[in-house]
């Protein structure tokens, strides 16, 4: 007997010492697998990546992370060269990675991102049905919403959500919860990327700007007016399902059940004030609820909107007021800012327009759109603002320095800004008028509401 029990143990440690030897195979394969990811060598990383999938697939989620990224170089490789077959092989080689990784891997901190990157290799390739994209993003989406930053994938969700209501296979309500949701992550992605450009942007005016830093604020600026892109395409293939004469009739029939709900009350007078169907009654009857439900920064808003729609504009700007005193975020007290501005535009009051205009930018500073105004309010002064032709026509260059302001700190309208820029520059005195009257890098006075002065071009 004691000699059975001594086999035992042989064969126990044995065993140990054997699945020891197993897991430091894995170690070894898999740490001299990964420096060669790193180096970007991925046929030398795909022997022993080979060898860790076949003999270790549940040892470490870094064999599922370096495998994407070998069969993804791969793949852009047979795309290059045409190469049909294998473009075919390698896409269903990292579905299978994506399928393995989430079965062995089910309690992932990363699986909200593989089921992105799922739906977003299957987006990118036009692979796959509408229902599997949409049920593969709604599993991402329903775990973590904060890992949908890729405005394709925002937009591939969107996109498959469309073509299952179609197909019947969603309800027109769900539909529009759903472009609810995804529009409120890309307001959300937005502010977050403008509010990191303007703190860089701070700090490129103060030249403290590091190398690092600097190659950040470029990325920003060239992918932030991405998200309005997507925004407006989602706007696009909703196309006339989501106008007034589909909302107005969803947000009648719903009204009853979510009456006491400020949530979606919220989202509803958002919607309707989106796609201008301010005019409804059910859109009074929402936004009124709402202030008496839960009077915030919303509420006052909206109810300046309807207010604004029926003409009572002294009304509108009360509502508007009580909204900055309520609202907590900054860019919240910018939009309202703005709004009171463009009302003051329309009533000519010139000075006031301004004073709003650059109290939005105390709260945004990278709100193009009040630049533009303050140049469209110099620009239309023209005539005002001098005593000669030389004088009055000056006040362009001082609307084409704000149009230049705008281009700047908003990549999302700088194209059309640098436009503006240019237009107000050519109707601005030339370069003869500048040589003729000696007026090269002086300053022209602006004695109008404008104030202040302009300093003529050098060249």
């Amino acid at each position: 007997m004691k000699r059975i029990y001594t086999l035992l143990g042989i064969m126990f440690f044995s065993s140990l010492g054997l699945f020891a030897q197993e897991a430091n195979d894995c170690d070894v394969n898999l740490s001299l697998e990964h420096d060669y990811i790193v180096a970007r060598k991925y046929d030398e990383a795909l022997k022993y990546w080979d060898k860790l999938i076949k003999d270790c697939p549940k040892h470490s989620e870094a064999i599922y992370a370096d495998g994407t990224k070998i069969f993804k170089s791969k793949l852009k490789k047979a795309k290059k060269a045409k190469d049909e077959a294998g473009k075919k092989a390698y896409l269903d080689k990292l579905m299978q990675l994506y399928d393995q990784w989430i079965a062995y891997f089910p309690n992932s901190k990363n699986l909200a991102k593989i089921y992105h990157d799922k739906g977003l290799l299957m987006v990118d390739n036009k692979i796959g049905t509408a229902e599997e994209k949409y049920n593969i993003f709604t599993k991402g989406y329903q775990l973590d919403k904060n890992k949908f930053t890729n405005p394709k994938a925002i937009y591939g969700f969107f996109d498959a959500a469309v073509d299952m209501y179609k197909n019947q296979k969603l309800t027109f309500e769900d539909l529009i919860n759903r472009y609810d949701e995804l529009s409120a992550s890309i307001e959300k992605l937005n502010e977050k990327y403008t509010m990191e450009m303007e703190r860089l942007q701070k700090k490129e005016d103060a030249g403290e700007l590091m190398k690092k830093e600097e190659k950040r604020l470029k990325a920003i600026r060239k992918n932030l007016p991405v998200y309005a892109i997507v925004a407006n395409n989602m706007d696009k293939i909703l196309g006339e399902l989501g106008d007034c004469k589909h909302l107005v009739p969803l947000y009648k029939r719903t009204f009853e059940a979510n009456k006491n709900n400020a949530t979606w009350l919220r989202k509803a007078a958002q919607n309707l004030s989106k796609k201008d169907c301010s005019n409804d009654p059910i859109f009074e009857k929402l936004v009124v609820q709402l202030d008496n439900l839960e009077p915030t920064f919303s509420s006052k808003y909206f109810l300046g909107i309807l207010n604004e729609k029926k003409g009572r504009i002294n009304t509108a700007i009360k509502y508007y007021k009580e909204a900055i005193s309520l609202a907590d975020k900054a860019y919240d007290k910018a939009k309202i800012y703005f709004k009171l501005a463009r009302l003051s535009e329309k009533k000519g009051q010139k000075s006031q327009a301004r004073s709003y205009a650059y109290k939005a930018l105390e709260y945004k500073p990278s709100m193009g759109s009040a630049y533009l105004l303050i140049g469209r309010l110099y620009a239309s002064s023209a005539n005002q603002c001098g005593n000669d032709e030389f004088t009055k026509l000056s006040t362009y260059w001082l609307a084409a320095s704000m149009a230049d302001k705008a281009a700047r700190v908003d990549p999302a309208i700088a194209k059309r800004a640098r436009k503006k820029a240019a237009y107000y520059r050519a109707k601005a005195p030339g370069k003869t008028e500048i040589f003729m009257k000696n007026m090269a890098g002086k300053k022209v006075p602006m004695k109008c509401w404008i104030g202040g002065s302009v300093t003529v071009p050098n060249k």
